[in-house]
């Protein structure tokens, strides 16, 4: 789940490098595409584009698990693990959330047919000594 959130920052950290690198071998070459008066802090500029945007985007991820552990971003029923962004259904059918650990699929839209959350039932007989299948409750 923490490899899925993290991963688009570092996909554009290592974008901005690459760009970086490519602009500054493109310096080296003769010609007008390699003036380097002109673009001297091109490739550095590039750089700390992509290192601000990758910082932006760790930090949007970071405070999504912190308020996760706290409870006040809903989990996944079967794992306990963060839902991703609400996004169509196919055909119409509304609005779905990913699992980020497992992938399975939430609906979005229950509230509104139910505002009071029924739990359903379980098959344990003996509900206080069953314990809670949490990933946060792990050691």
């Amino acid at each position: 789940m923490v490899f899925r959130m993290y991963l688009p920052g570092v996909l554009v950290l290592a974008a901005g490098g690459m760009a970086a690198a490519g602009l500054k071998a493109a310096q080296q070459m003769p010609g007008d595409l390699g003036t380097l008066s002109l673009y001297s802090n091109l490739p550095a500029w590039t750089f700390g584009v992509a290192l601000v945007v990758a910082l932006t985007i760790g930090a949007v991820q970071t405070l999504r698990l912190r308020l996760w552990d706290r409870g006040a971003i809903a989990g996944c029923y079967v794992c306990g693990c963060l839902l991703g962004s609400p996004r169509a259904a196919r055909r119409g059918l509304g609005l779905i959330r990913h699992c980020l650990g497992c992938g399975k699929v939430h609906g979005v839209n229950h509230h509104r047919l139910s505002p009071h959350v029924v739990p359903l039932a379980v098959a344990v007989k003996d509900t206080a000594a069953a314990p809670v299948r949490s990933v946060r409750s792990l050691p």
